[in-house]
């Protein structure tokens, strides 16, 4: 993993879905993800608070898919990480990582608002 936020071929993939050749599939992409990640970190968080491992599976999985989606590979990563401490039981390691997927998701919010900017 490299120390972007965002693989920005993975982003610029997206691109060629566009009928139009430009950006704005990929402009959706980026704001459905900016307005549905606070709440799977909510789901996240709520989940590793009440010890409630189901709930982190099922939130892990789905944040870990959509920051792939986006080209946040070391989110993804930490959802990756978190789905699997959700399948082991290990919500006291999952808790570890917490903190740390927020500092994460602050950086990739960051990245794709100047993004947006730039599109």
């Amino acid at each position: 993993m490299s120390d972007s936020a965002l693989n920005l071929e993975k982003l610029n993939s997206w691109r060629q879905i566009d009928p139009e050749g430009g950006a704005g599939f990929l402009k959706k992409l980026i704001s459905i993800y900016l307005s549905s990640a606070p709440a799977f970190q909510t789901q996240i968080e709520n989940a590793v608070h009440l010890g409630d491992k189901n709930a982190l599976i099922k939130a892990a999985h789905t944040f870990k898919s959509s920051a792939t989606n986006i080209g946040a590979e070391s989110l993804a990563e930490i959802c990756r990480q978190l789905e699997e401490h959700g399948d082991k039981n290990q919500l006291n390691r999952a808790a570890e990582l917490v903190e740390k997927m927020h500092s994460e998701s602050r950086r990739v919010i960051i990245a794709l608002e100047e993004l947006l900017e730039n599109c």
